[in-house]
């Protein structure tokens, strides 16, 4: 009989838990899973074509703080009908654990998943409200990185072995370096005989977007053949439009929206930055770093990120440190490896992590 699975987590929104949801529900064995997905908006755009098909129900919830009987009465109503093996909530909060409790209450068959997706947030006071609630309901305590498993349950958790660490995972073929994808993208972008700088993220405080704009800023004045390309949407894009606009680098600063070929982009460019303020381990970092580039990572993100050997770290309060490492790279002019192997080997590939996922909703507890 198949494991009856309800997923949490999915947004419209391109971001790592959204496209670890995807992959997981276009490669999971569906022999073996029937999946749910539990929301909190309608999944437009990009990510709802790419989940196409590979769910069996979808369930929107409102928005708690304004109608709370009706989201209480909608998860109550799920956990007694459906009956589901599994509730996996992907999170980088506490707080949805409060959907997981209520699904716990009328379904106490129900083993309750609780995935922390990242390091840290602004809403710290929320957070540290709500996580006994959550230790208290997990029956399993995931984590892709210590940082995050730290931040979500807490350092007694993480030293008495209770959160299992699963890998980010990406479909490695799919970003590995190709020279023809990079010439076909260069001269899509009319950058072909540019030194790209390259970030992917949505446009939120957590990525420090305006730190990232002001060192390229000084790069640019600098050297005339550099450009900067953004992937990405999110609710601050057009205050960091204004901010390039005053900086006069709207020639220099490409922004490319949302692409459902992230991949082929990475080709496209010749270093990576991430300049985060907070991350668990960030999975556009491992897309990276399997396409053979560069990296210069805050010292804020997990140094296990750096598999590959290619990432150095950098204080967000020594830009000039930033500055000087770029024009090292620029001029150092690399060539980039395969680095297929160098990603299997370190436990980044989805084929070895989807086959541990399943595992965990087959064992359930």
């Amino acid at each position: 009989m198949k494991k009856k699975i309800l997923i949490f987590g999915m947004r419209h929104l391109v971001g790592g838990v959204e496209n670890y949801i995807i992959t997981i529900l276009q490669n999971i064995d569906r022999k073996k899973f029937d999946i749910d997905l539990l929301v909190k908006e309608d999944i437009t755009g990009i990510n709802g074509e790419k989940i196409k098909g590979y769910y069996n129900n979808i369930y929107k919830m409102p928005n708690i703080f304004k109608h709370p009987i009706k989201t209480f009465s909608i998860i109550k109503k799920l956990s007694l009908e459906n009956h589901y093996d599994v509730a996996h909530f992907n999170i980088c909060l506490s707080a949805p654990s409060v959907f997981a409790a209520i699904l716990k209450h009328y379904s106490k068959n129900t083993k309750i998943f609780i995935h922390s997706h990242n390091g840290s947030t602004v809403r710290k006071l929320r957070h540290y409200t709500f996580r006994p609630l959550l230790n208290k309901i997990a029956d399993k305590k995931i984590a892709c990185s210590e940082t995050a498993a730290i931040w979500m349950f807490g350092k007694k958790a993480v030293k008495n072995n209770e959160v299992i660490l699963c890998n980010n995972f990406i479909d490695t073929d799919k970003f590995l370096f190709n020279e023809k994808t990079r010439s076909s993208i260069r001269n899509e972008l009319n950058i072909a005989d540019k030194f790209v700088i390259g970030h992917v993220g949505r446009f939120a405080n957590q990525k420090n977007h305006k730190g990232l704009i002001e060192i390229f800023a000084k790069i640019a004045k600098q050297n005339n053949n550099v450009v900067l390309v953004l992937l990405g949407t999110g609710e601050l894009e057009e205050e960091i439009k204004k901010y390039v606009n005053n900086l006069e680098l709207n020639d220099k600063v490409l922004f490319l929206g949302l692409k459902p070929n992230t991949n082929e982009y990475y080709q496209a460019m010749d270093l990576f930055l991430l300049p985060s303020f907070f991350e668990g381990l960030p999975i556009v970092g491992i897309e990276a770093q399997a396409s053979g580039l560069k990296c210069l990572f805050a010292d804020t993100i997990d140094r296990k990120s750096d598999i590959s050997g290619n990432v150095k770290f950098l204080s967000l309060d020594n830009k000039k440190l930033w500055e000087t490492e770029i024009h090292n790279i620029i001029k150092s002019n690399y060539k980039r490896q395969n680095m297929k192997k160098v990603i299997v080997d370190a436990g980044y590939d989805m084929r070895s992590e989807i086959k541990k996922i399943e595992a965990l909703y087959q064992k359930g507890d």
